[in-house]
């Protein structure tokens, strides 16, 4: 009551704020200006809060449409004038954050915090840090759920189709499909603020896609805006429990990272809600990726190994890709009878369905004769695309050519076109991200699939998802003899396993299928099947069922 009572005395008071400075404005503009000029430097982005809480609730969306923007870039102008006096630390603390150095890049920033946008940096750097310590979420008392209903699951994921097709969204919404196939009642709810803090004003808090509900945590532009993790999986356990108390599911299911299995950790303690964590990867070992010379043993890698490691352990149960990180998992203190395998799986009918590759073919310039081998995939340095490159033009330097497709974007794509330019790989393709529809159309179009990842701990852990669907559709794959990716093609001929960061021995595999089509049949009609068995959305949907059950019977 005191809180709406504030907030209506607030918005009286912005309205009549706002009359006064539109009036004032015509009567005195220099000294008005300056006026506005002095609130802006403060906080714009506090100015255009006022102005949302102070329109009827019917304008409010315009703040989201062209107040925020607004105050985003004053407040970005206003921060350079100020950044001459703070460059030096700023940068200091970047170097530390990029390094995993949290508390110390914090720590740079405390003595100019006179600057609000330094205040607030340095506030986002502890709230980071914060959110990887122990009990980042307040505990708060129990609640009183009801009867549960059979079969539900509420399935927490950090974002979600339609609004982000990426791996993550796909494999989600596989999994609630196929689930609802097997007959269970999967909801899917996201993490607080997206997708609107990342854009998308227009985002509704319910939607269905293809008939299963998403719903979604946005901001109501009431109180205080987090603005760092620690914030934001605050609000988002309230708010799952406030689900969980009007859904009522037998079981709450987070997909890795941490951000979710926190929240589902603070609902189980307040609900008595069932957890399971799905551990779709490490994220302390995809970060620590990309500058393993500088960030192994670093501050933030710990901490995230740590609080992995915990929620793991916490769990009901532990939802797994491949044996490789059941091992791993293992390692971290969970009992191999609690983890169940969940592998990258396709839907049934991509085992059987036809796409046209001929007519991606075309649309490339590809030649009907010529030998495509390459992949689709995000383009990231640990996929070792390089390595393909290096080895396509080895291949032409011995008379061999082939043709090199890579479809998909990411970080490293820019570094591969220049690559291409380097090696002078006029037979290379990279046409950048492409729909969903034409990635399988791309699939279609490859002869030989190839995943030439690098040997670094996140590839030997971790199992991809698009030699699977190459598997499905009858391609030869060949890759790097990582344990990952050699458990994907079983012991019966359905792919080739090569060092990884080869490119001659890469393409000496390559020549040897490029000759012998009878081979690349035999290899894809092995795959066919190795994914029939073991790889199925339907199968692994039993696995689900299997887990539910166990946990309702404990």
């Amino acid at each position: 009551m005191v809180s709406d009572a504030r907030r209506k005395v607030s918005a009286k008071s912005a309205r009549a704020g706002v009359g006064g400075l539109l009036k004032g404005f015509v009567q005195h503009p220099i000294i008005v200006s300056r006026v506005v000029v002095t609130k802006v430097k403060s906080d714009p982005v506090r100015v255009a809060q006022a102005a949302a809480d102070a329109l009827p609730p019917v304008l409010r969306p315009i703040v989201g449409k062209v107040a925020w923007p607004a105050a985003r870039k004053v407040r970005w102008a206003v921060r350079k004038i100020s950044m001459r006096a703070v460059q030096g630390p700023w940068n200091e603390a970047k170097d530390h954050w990029d390094a995993g150095r949290i508390t110390e890049a914090a720590q740079v920033l405390d003595p100019h915090v006179k600057y609000p946008f330094v205040k607030r940096r340095a506030a986002y750097y502890r709230g980071e840090l914060a959110a990887i310590s122990p009990d980042p979420i307040p505990p708060k008392p129990a609640v009183e759920v009801g009867e549960r209903v059979p079969g539900r699951v509420l399935h927490c994921v950090t974002n979600a189709l339609p609004y982000t097709q990426a791996g993550y969204t796909v494999r989600t919404h596989r999994i609630v499909t196929a689930q609802k196939a097997a007959g269970l009642d999967p909801h899917v709810v996201t993490s607080w603020g997206w997708p609107m803090l990342q854009g998308h004003a227009d985002a509704t808090p319910f939607d269905e896609v293809d008939g299963i509900p998403y719903y979604r945590l946005l901001p109501d532009g009431r109180g205080e805006m987090p603005f760092e993790t620690t914030g934001r999986i605050i609000r988002g356990a309230d708010e799952v429990t406030r689900l969980v108390e009007k859904l009522r599911p037998q079981v709450l299911h987070a997909a890795t990272d941490h951000r979710n299995g926190s929240v589902a950790h603070a609902v189980r303690q307040r609900t008595g809600t069932p957890f399971v964590y799905e551990v779709r990867g490490f994220l302390e070992e995809t970060w620590v990726s990309r500058d393993p010379g500088v960030r192994t043993g670093s501050q933030r890698a710990v901490l995230q190994r740590e609080r992995e490691a915990f929620l793991m352990r916490e769990a009901d149960a532990v939802v797994t890709l491949a044996e490789t990180m059941a091992t791993e998992i293992v390692e971290r203190g969970v009992p191999r009878e609690n983890i169940y395998l969940a592998p990258n799986a396709v839907d049934d009918s991509l085992l059987s369905v036809s796409y046209d590759g001929g007519a991606f073919r075309r649309d490339m310039g590809i030649a009907d004769g010529e030998i495509v081998v390459g992949s689709v995939s995000s383009i990231v340095g640990y996929e070792g695309f390089a390595t393909l490159l290096r080895a396509a033009a080895y291949l032409r330097d011995q008379g061999t050519p082939v043709r090199a497709l890579i479809v998909g974007d990411g970080s490293e794509r820019e570094n591969l076109l220049e690559l291409v330019k380097e090696l002078r790989l006029d037979s290379a393709i990279l046409p950048g991200r492409v729909d969903p529809e034409e990635a399988l159309k791309a699939q279609a179009a490859i002869d030989i699939f190839v995943c030439p990842r690098e040997d670094l701990r996140v590839c030997r852990l971790v199992t991809p998802l698009k030699p699977v669907e190459a598997m499905a559709l009858g391609k030869p794959v060949v890759l790097s003899d990582l344990p990952a990716l050699s458990e994907l093609v079983g012991s019966d001929g359905a792919g080739l396993l090569v060092p990884p960061g080869d490119p001659e021995e890469l393409a000496k595999a390559l020549a040897a299928l490029r000759e012998d089509p009878a081979r690349r049949a035999e290899m894809g009609e092995a795959g066919r099947a190795e994914v029939a068995a073991k790889r199925t959305w339907s199968r692994v949907a039993e696995t689900y069922r299997t887990l539910y059950r166990s946990l309702d019977e404990r």
